[in-house]
């Protein structure tokens, strides 16, 4: 098998990103949430991001962060707190209502996921996944 050219892999991890990308879209907005506060809001489960680290995890600036947590705020998902370690420095931590959320949403993700591949042979899924995680490392550089 040759090996694909730039334009094919290119081309191929654009594709991929399009359609998680879409299936992260409908389970947000089904959930009532933006594609873009659902990544915070996952982010925010997993550490407790300062504005900063919240505007380089999600590629935007930080008045888009203000945004987005004002909003998350005001529905009880998520709070502003201090760091411990720095008073300067404001960290987003989730509510209750919030671990709920994320929690609710993952499984959405994770059960359309699932179904879309389920089809494929177990050794197919499994021989997928350090290829998806070696490009992902290699993504990041």
């Amino acid at each position: 098998m040759a090996d694909a050219t730039g334009d094919e892999l290119t081309g191929s991890l654009i594709d991929l990103f399009r359609e998680v990308d879409a299936l992260f879209s409908a389970v947000s907005r089904r959930m009532g949430i933006t594609p873009q506060q659902a990544q915070l809001l996952c982010f925010a489960q997993h550490r407790q991001p300062s504005f900063g680290e919240a505007a380089t995890l999600l590629h935007c600036d930080k008045t888009n962060v203000t945004g987005l947590v004002d909003r998350l705020q005001r529905r009880g998902l998520l709070t502003r707190e201090p760091d411990p370690h720095d008073r300067r420095v404001t960290r987003v931590h989730l509510t209750p209502d919030g671990e709920e959320l994320t929690g609710d949403f993952q499984d959405a993700i994770d059960t359309a996921i699932t179904t879309r591949f389920a089809t494929w042979p177990a050794t197919d899924r499994r021989a997928l996944l350090p290829l998806l995680r070696a490009a992902t490392t290699t993504l990041r550089g």
